[in-house]
């Protein structure tokens, strides 16, 4: 058996923590721990901006960049751009990178390079942000 100590909690926290137990027996030692082992292995999203992308086989210079969103989820990045489509899950950051870009140019072969008549609302309103991004059309 591991070592114990004695902490004093307001009567307050006890009742709040009593409601978070998975059942009456939990004790608060294993409560807290529980607690604790999910806070420190949540992990808040990190942002990496998108400056450079590939269509048509060129690398081409956005106007400005495209905010690229990172978690971590079992050991690999999941890196997403909800605005303009874009989710890879990869093992490292520089293959999760490339995939972004990868996807980038699927999206721009999707939507700019599609004829505008075959669209519908979404697609080109999306059509017209990615046109957005480039000082001409590419």
């Amino acid at each position: 058996m591991s070592e114990m100590t004695s902490i004093k909690i307001a009567t307050e926290v006890k009742d709040r923590l009593n409601h978070l137990k998975v059942h009456p027996r939990e004790t608060y030692s294993d409560l807290i721990a529980r607690l604790a082992s999910c806070v420190q292995t949540e992990q808040t999203p990190w942002y990496i901006p998108l400056i450079h992308v590939r269509i048509q086989g060129v690398v081409r210079e956005l106007r400005r960049p495209i905010e690229i969103s990172i978690e971590m989820d079992e050991g690999e990045y999941i890196m997403y751009n909800h605005e303009y489509r874009l989710l890879v899950v990869a093992p490292d950051l520089s293959e999760g990178l490339k995939d972004i870009i990868d996807e980038f140019e699927e999206n721009w072969n999707d939507f700019v390079q599609q004829d505008e008549s075959v669209l519908l609302g979404s697609a080109i309103d999306l059509r017209r942000k990615f046109l957005a991004l480039l000082s001409e059309e590419a």
